[in-house]
């Protein structure tokens, strides 16, 4: 067998084109229409909470399996992401934070309990007039009892427990 023939008969032996380092790559098109800073603004809070949703699951998946490092350094991860969903509006610009606030919170707040109860959804204050809650615990003796008058101390050592007793 003459070598040419050797060679074509393997397959390895081909030979290779050299790497061309000056490839042309596709253009910048400068013209390409840019997307809005609102449409910016959604795709970072997706991202963000997408990898929130991700450390929230790893933290709550691992946190009995973990071992001390290795849960605080998901606890981190975990309160650093959530950190950043609430720092993301904050550097929203006043036009694009209004948007966004009118796409993703315009939901209306419920107000079900406060309107079957008659009571004002605006005012946040409490009311002067609350009495405390009767204790559900207390016996209907305990309930008409007045401990007002009882002098008799209600603390005190072991030694005076046996002494009293007797004992």
């Amino acid at each position: 067998m003459n070598e040419k023939t050797a060679q074509s008969s393997n397959p390895n032996n081909k030979k290779k084109k050299p790497f061309n380092k000056k490839r042309r790559k596709r253009p910048y098109n400068k013209n390409r229409p840019k997307g809005s800073s609102l449409e910016k603004a959604e795709k970072t809070y997706i991202n963000l909470l997408e990898k929130h949703f991700q450390m929230r699951r790893k933290y709550f998946d691992l946190f009995h399996r973990a071992d001390p490092k290795q849960l605080a350094k998901l606890e981190r991860q975990f309160s650093n992401s959530a950190k950043e969903m609430r720092d993301f509006e904050d550097k929203l610009t006043p036009e694009v934070k209004a948007k966004f606030e009118k796409k993703y919170n315009a939901d209306k707040p419920d107000i079900t309990y406060s309107s079957n109860h008659g009571i004002d959804p605006e005012k946040t204050e409490p009311t002067e007039n609350l009495t405390t809650p009767e204790e559900p615990h207390y016996l209907p003796s305990q309930k008409d009892s007045n401990f007002q008058e009882d002098t008799e101390e209600s603390m005190g050592s072991i030694e005076d427990y046996q002494k009293y007793k007797g004992l």
